[in-house]
């Protein structure tokens, strides 16, 4: 009874280790190999959630799989191979799962990395440009790539180049450009080989098509294949060896030959298209790829005699690679990591008994073990998978105002936030892309009030500035929140930037509705530019200031009357305008002026005779700090405004020899009147405004003077009229 009891609850543990196994805890690099060593990631996605399906994309990733195991790719092993098909091949698993495996691989100098993708690609410009994942949706427009679970090429480059740095040896191979029916188009296929093959990171490239060509699937060959992927299969087989002088090897040369030979005759032939593969860079053509083993071609070939036309796909479900292995572990660690993944395919990701709280158990007694890092990658990918799905709810136009939607938006938001934190120590640009993504979600969630919901959105703006997907979130934002204006600036920003996205041609509409109808608070149109609250900017100006003198007759005087002259005055200062409304501004300003005036005394000799005059110049600089009120005539483009306000001048300097005839006050109170014209610079940001402005003094110039020329006016003010030029931001 005893033994049986015991072999009872061996069976049940092997069991148990069996299963938790089966899930591949990560495996760290086998120390025990000395030398180099061979890796490989591999993608190839034939059904996509969202796109087009491909015919053969999966099946070319087994055949190149199934060449890097044989003798000729170097016998590599299942464990040393991370591949992804179809719908596990995401943006999350491939970032969040993938290179979590390849840091506890641990490549070192002489290694070998395969990076073989197979699918659809795409850009949005040359520095954009994306292999698109199993759950990308672009909605009808490329610049939803941004977030739409593609995954980003340019960030791939980055690993890449981190990896030929060590002296690990990197080939990159992509069979992508399989239709240019994808929102990019034929200059997004064009953008896409060219910017892989320009923005160079030390690997050795190889790629199925030229720039802007597609890259073709043929039902006829093998079972079916991808024409470049079959031949590229075929001659590291060994069928690429020089007939001339065949040494058993595969060079980077006759590689390219054989590739180069075939593909495109065959693409001509069958189906009158051009297909001329890519191969980097001339420098490898010496390089040895593959060793060819002669028991193994032999069986290539026969298998090439042997395959006939069998027509369709075959398109696989997908899977990652897991290792059924079994080794010691302790029984806890098993039981919580089979738990944790049960949690998991039971779709039960947080609350009680859930893939949340088993991670937490497993990360705090066993921190760092390849069962509790699996585990944190995992749950990491169903964060975002879970964010992604709302995201391309969102794509699609699939939200909407219920509370129900915030509610799911808002948990959406904070598990990313969790996912992004678990993912950053191993891959900080994967964690910064997904920040876009997160704000995205609060700035759609269940938030206490639009402005919280306005700040996330205006977080995500700072990450993609051209991103259509918060431009549109924020016009969706504005219309809530009836600021119409701005709903509009947005959304045709939206359409300017995704013209083919449905939802932000959808909203535009809607704001273009709004922003026709009356105002609640005034019953005026609202205007059709967004009221910025505040504006710097600068001012500059010239025009005439003249001395309005009281002529007080002195009977001890020669002196018989005094007029005043304009003189030349010339302005430079700052301004800060402040929206108060549509059709509301204030605009204090700080202004240097070099202004003045001349008083013009006539005189007559107590003898009698000819009136004669003596000019007093009272020029100086002043500091002119005005805030004026900017009540804007119109909404348009090109606006009239008239303005209207006080003025504090206050004289910084006169020239000395005029201060003892005449000398004034430093201070002055004004009033300004002034008509002016906004004009919007294309489509910059900028407002240029000129401006005619008239200026009147409230109070008396006039200091304590006791001279001649002082005592015989009994008052003076200040006037004059000046052309200014404003130039702000919108």
């Amino acid at each position: 009874m005893i033994i049986l009891t015991r072999i009872t609850t061996l069976l049940i543990l092997v069991s148990i280790s069996l299963n938790a196994i089966a899930q591949t805890p990560l495996k760290v690099r086998d120390a025990s190999i000395k030398g180099s060593q061979t890796f490989a990631i591999v993608l190839g996605v034939s059904k996509y959630k969202y796109v087009r399906p491909l015919a053969y994309a999966d099946k070319d990733a087994i055949l190149f799989k199934d060449y890097l195991k044989s003798p000729g790719g170097g016998s590599v092993k299942d464990e040393n191979i991370f591949m992804l098909l179809n719908d596990k091949a995401s943006n999350a698993n491939f970032w969040g799962k993938g290179f979590q495996w390849l840091k506890a691989k641990n490549l070192q100098r002489g290694d070998k990395l395969f990076i073989y993708l197979a699918g659809h690609g795409d850009a949005i410009d040359e520095d954009q440009f994306f292999f698109l994942g199993y759950d990308c949706n672009p909605a009808g427009d490329k610049n939803n790539y941004l977030v739409s679970g593609a995954i980003q090429l340019f960030n791939l480059k980055k690993k890449i180049a981190n990896e030929t740095t060590k002296g690990v040896e990197v080939f990159f191979i992509m069979d992508a450009c399989r239709s240019n029916e994808l929102p990019g188009g034929a200059s997004g296929q064009n953008f896409l080989n060219s910017a892989i093959s320009e923005k160079k990171a030390g690997e050795i490239i190889m790629l199925a098509t030229a720039a802007g060509q597609e890259s073709l699937e043929d039902a006829s060959i093998g079972t079916g294949q991808g024409l470049f992927t079959y031949y590229l299969v075929d001659g590291l087989n060994g069928v690429a060896d020089s007939d001339r002088n065949p040494d058993g090897k595969i060079s980077f040369a006759e590689i390219q030959n054989h590739v180069n030979k075939n593909v495109p005759s065959i693409a001509q032939q069958r189906f009158r298209r051009k297909q001329d593969p890519y191969f980097c860079c001339t420098e490898n053509s010496d390089k040895i790829i593959s060793n060819v083993d002669t028991a193994y071609l032999r069986k290539w070939l026969q298998k090439k005699k042997q395959e006939t036309r069998r027509g369709g796909g075959n398109s696989f479900t997908g899977f990652t690679d897991k290792q059924f292995r079994l080794f010691e572990a302790d029984t806890l660690l098993t039981e919580t990591y089979e738990r944790f993944n049960r949690a998991v395919e039971n779709k039960n990701i947080t609350g009680n008994s859930s893939a949340e709280e088993f991670f937490q158990q497993l990360n705090t007694k066993f921190p760092g073990n390849p069962y509790t890092l699996d585990a944190k990658s995992t749950l990491a990918v169903e964060y975002i998978n879970e964010a992604q799905a709302r995201v391309d709810r969102y794509l699609i136009c699939g939200d909407d105002a219920s509370d129900r939607i915030k509610r799911e938006n808002t948990a959406a938001a904070d598990h990313l936030e969790k996912a992004i934190a678990m993912v950053r120590e191993d891959d900080a640009d994967f964690a910064n892309s997904l920040l876009g993504r997160m704000y995205l979600l609060r700035a759609g969630g269940n938030n206490v009030d639009v402005q919280t919901s306005l700040r996330s959105a205006y977080g995500a703006l700072a990450i993609d500035p051209n991103g259509a997907y918060i431009q549109h979130k924020l016009a969706q934002l504005h219309l809530s929140n009836k600021n119409n204006d701005s709903a509009l600036y947005y959304a045709n920003k939206a359409v300017k930037t995704a013209p083919n996205w449905a939802c932000a041609l959808t909203t535009l509409a809607l704001v273009r509705n709004a922003a026709n109808q009356p105002n609640e608070n005034n019953n005026k149109p609202q205007s059709k530019k967004p009221v910025r609250k505040s504006s710097f900017g600068g001012v500059t100006g010239a025009g005439l200031s003249q001395l309005t003198p009281t002529f007080s007759a002195d009977g001890q005087s020669t002196i018989t009357g005094v007029n005043p002259r304009d003189i030349f005055k010339a302005d430079l200062g700052i301004i800060y305008q402040i929206g108060l409304s549509s059709n509301i501004s204030i605009r204090p300003s700080t202004v240097v002026s070099m202004e003045g005036g001349e008083l013009i005394y006539e005189r007559r000799p107590p003898t009698g005779g000819q009136v004669f005059r003596d000019t007093v110049s009272l020029k100086n600089t002043s500091v002119t700090v005005s805030l004026p009120v900017i009540i804007h005539l119109s909404s348009k483009k090109i606006a009239p405004y008239i303005s209207l306000g006080p003025s504090f001048t206050y004289m910084i300097s006169q020239e000395e020899e005029t201060s003892t005839i005449v000398p004034v006050k430093k201070s002055v109170l004004l009033g300004d009147a002034a008509f002016g014209v906004d004009i919007g610079l294309g489509k910059s940001r900028l407002m240029i405004s000129p401006e005619l402005r008239y200026t009147q003094g409230f109070n008396n110039l006039k200091g304590d003077g006791n001279g001649e020329f002082s005592r015989t006016i009994s008052s003076l003010k200040k006037r004059g009229i000046t052309f200014s030029i404003y130039l702000r931001g919108r």
